[in-house]
């Protein structure tokens, strides 16, 4: 049974769910870039392209409930599964902009 939800966005998307950790650790950023293409987490690659990227950003705002706004020199640091983590991590710690 699915946790439940702490708060809606203001478009109906669920926030984070309760008890769910405030950024993506790597197992889930390998599942949403997984879902991209319908892929088994074992066949994502640690380098992620432009179109994962998008996928990745989606994902999470979807799943977060909020807007990220990624510069460019941002989203560069995303270009592996690493970074991704690393950049979620940072960007999902500061309050969310309304």
């Amino acid at each position: 049974m699915d946790a439940p939800v702490a708060a809606a966005g203001s478009l109906g998307v669920p926030r984070q769910r309760a008890g769910e950790p405030a950024s993506p650790g790597r197992e889930e950023v390998v599942a949403m870039l997984a879902s991209y293409g319908e892929r088994s987490p074992e066949q994502v690659r640690e380098r992620i392209d432009s179109l994962e990227l998008a996928w990745l950003v989606h994902q999470v705002e979807q799943r977060h409930g909020r807007m990220l706004d990624l510069d460019d020199d941002v989203l560069v640091r995303m270009t592996t599964v690493t970074g991704a983590v690393e950049v979620l991590a940072e960007v999902l710690a500061e309050p969310a902009g309304d």
